[in-house]
């Protein structure tokens, strides 16, 4: 069964893959190139496939969670698209609110920020590029709907322009 989200995916993929446009600007080492996973160094590439799969585990458990919070409200008297609406407005993130979630794509980001800044993995990557553009390139679509719901990558930058 597909995940139930409120806003299409699509709206979710663009917002997230422009976010940090404005930080780039910022700090043009980290523009880099979109470099596409098949062309991404073996530290990359480790680093997607561990996170791809510590995902997919984290989704097993916030769909259901999920579907259940929506459950929650039919059973107070709500019809389904009002108690999908209802939830997103209770956890703005819908199913990526999921603690396990953020959790990944946090700790995800800041790993991809930490093989950058040692400089041995060949082109820079951006880490949103590794968390959602590289799980739409492999097909993920379950997991893609599932990041797509974020409204804003949970990071940011400490007072030395690092990633935390």
């Amino acid at each position: 069964m597909a995940l139930t989200t409120l806003y299409p995916t699509k709206t979710g993929i663009d917002r997230l893959l422009a976010a940090m446009l404005d930080v780039r600007e910022a700090h043009p080492a980290w523009s880099g190139t979109d470099v596409p996973l098949s062309a991404a160094s073996q530290g990359f590439n480790e680093l997607f496939q561990g996170y791809r799969q510590l995902l997919q585990a984290v989704y097993n458990v916030a769909s259901p969670w999920w579907e259940g919070t929506i459950e929650a409200q039919i059973s107070l008297g709500m019809d389904r698209p009002a108690a999908i609406e209802v939830s997103f407005e209770k956890r703005l993130a819908g199913p990526a609110s999921h603690p396990n979630v953020v959790w990944i794509v946090r700790s995800f980001w800041l790993a991809c920020a930490m093989l950058n800044a040692r400089g041995d993995q060949g082109a820079y990557v951006r880490p949103e590029v590794v968390l959602l553009q590289w799980l739409i390139d492999s097909g993920e679509t379950e997991l893609v709907r599932l990041i797509a719901c974020m409204p804003y990558w949970p990071v940011g930058l400490d007072e030395n322009g690092e990633w935390c």
